[in-house]
């Protein structure tokens, strides 16, 4: 088996398993249609179907990843449990790409629910804008600013699982995502990524982008991890420092893994 074939029947198998899964569709189903009432109502057609698919975006943001972190806590866990981690050793993989295969797969399915929601509200922009190119700014919305957010929080979610009750690890990441993108520290005083370029929340993508005016983009506690919005720079920056956060959220769970062996 070569390790591209490998990476391959690790994210099918987890996808079939996660599309088996009922809590996954139980979880997502509502999710996906709460996000839909968020992010319908500021698309008015009235502004650039960019900046509409930027706008639906952010509203998907704040609600998607936390239904994704919830479905997704037990998903390394459940390896352990079932045996499948001791069947992944004989693939010729590492152990953090195989930890990566196992939530993308798993993840993929999670986020069905949501393409259908994206392309339904590209659709909705598309109509209200008069602009055929909305489902293509909506796609690209989805994959610069949801997408990045959703890969964040299921490694979180994921990681707490193993050092947690899963339970307990699913009540504990909808705080802890409010207060990586949200925390108003001001009010009440906390150290937050919250304005920094280590937000997950998508709001540096969707200014470089899509040109969304950002809340809290260039207002963090530090100053030099605050820089302001300003395109495409600040964007990939952002970006950068979400995936790397991701990775290195995914190597502790699989060193927590290994040490459990």
């Amino acid at each position: 088996m070569t390790r591209i074939a490998a990476v391959g029947a690790v994210v099918r198998y987890e996808a079939r398993m996660a599309a088996r899964a009922r809590a996954v569709w139980i979880g997502m189903v509502p999710v996906a249609l709460l996000g839909l009432v968020i992010a319908l109502a500021p698309l008015t057609g009235q502004e650039s179907a960019r900046l509409n698919a930027g706008v639906m975006a952010e509203g998907l943001a704040l609600l998607v990843p936390v239904g994704v972190a919830v479905v997704l806590a037990d998903r390394l866990r459940r390896g352990g449990a079932t045996g499948m981690d001791e069947l992944l050793d004989t693939a010729p993989l590492n152990g953090t790409v195989r930890v990566t295969g196992v939530l993308g797969g798993a993840l993929a399915v999670a986020l069905v629910p949501v393409l259908a929601l994206v392309a339904v509200l590209g659709a909705v922009i598309a109509v209200r804008t008069g602009d055929a190119m909305a489902l293509g700014w909506s796609a690209l919305a989805f994959l610069l600013v949801v997408l990045p957010a959703c890969a964040w929080t299921a490694a979180l979610a994921s990681l707490l699982g193993l050092v947690l009750p899963v339970t307990l690890a699913r009540f504990l990441v909808i705080p802890l995502w409010f207060w990586a993108i949200s925390w108003n520290y001001a009010l009440l005083w906390a150290p937050t990524p919250v304005g920094t370029v280590l937000v997950p929340s998508g709001e540096y993508p969707a200014q470089a982008w899509f040109g969304t005016t950002p809340a809290w983009a260039g207002r963090g506690q530090i100053d030099w991890l605050s820089p302001a919005p300003d395109g495409a720079v600040t964007g990939l920056v952002n970006l950068a420092c979400v995936l790397l956060g991701t990775a290195l959220m995914v190597g502790c769970a699989r060193l927590i893994m290994m040490r459990r062996r």
